[in-house]
């Protein structure tokens, strides 16, 4: 197995810190060729980030949204959820509250205190019924609270308060 693992610099991975610079320096300088730069698709094809530890929540968003000219981007920890909110700059961000490795608390407030990431609406959804919880979240920088279960009509509509989905043509 040891042959496998290799120790040259060359193949060895940079650090996340890394990447994520890397990443945001290509945006600066014009995009990479992804269409990161490309004003008129960010406005077309919202990215939408889903943070939740429960892979059903975020797989059926993903088959709700796919009707609609959306990309629905996947994290299922917290802290994997704040680097991709910082490397892919969704839209939108649907956040539960109650995940391993980063509760939604951190992450939000993490979010808010991120230069790269303070502007984008993010939505939370939640199964926790604590009385306190919606202030304690809204204060903490949330945009919207929904409690679990949703009605996909409900979320549709919420999410429509912040980027634009419109139906992909048949």
């Amino acid at each position: 197995m040891s042959s496998l693992i290799s120790k040259s610099p060359q193949t060895r991975k940079r650090p996340l810190q890394q990447l994520v610079q890397d990443r945001l320096a290509k945006r600066k300088a014009g995009g990479d060729g992804d269409g990161w730069s490309d004003p008129a698709k960010a406005i077309q094809t919202p990215r939408i980030l889903c943070i939740d530890d429960d892979p059903e929540i975020c797989r059926t968003l993903e088959m709700r949204l796919s009707g609609y000219q959306a990309e629905v981007l996947v994290a299922f920890f917290g802290t994997q959820g704040f680097w991709e909110a910082i490397t892919d700059r969704p839209d939108l961000i649907l956040m539960d509250v109650s995940m391993p490795s980063g509760d939604g608390r951190f992450v939000l407030e993490s979010l808010r205190n991120n230069q790269a990431t303070e502007r984008i609406p993010v939505i939370v959804l939640t199964g926790m019924r604590d009385p306190d919880l919606r202030a304690e979240m809204l204060a903490l920088g949330a945009d919207s609270f929904l409690h679990k279960p949703i009605h996909f009509d409900v979320l549709l509509s919420e999410m429509q308060s912040y980027v634009e989905l419109s139906k992909r043509p048949e």
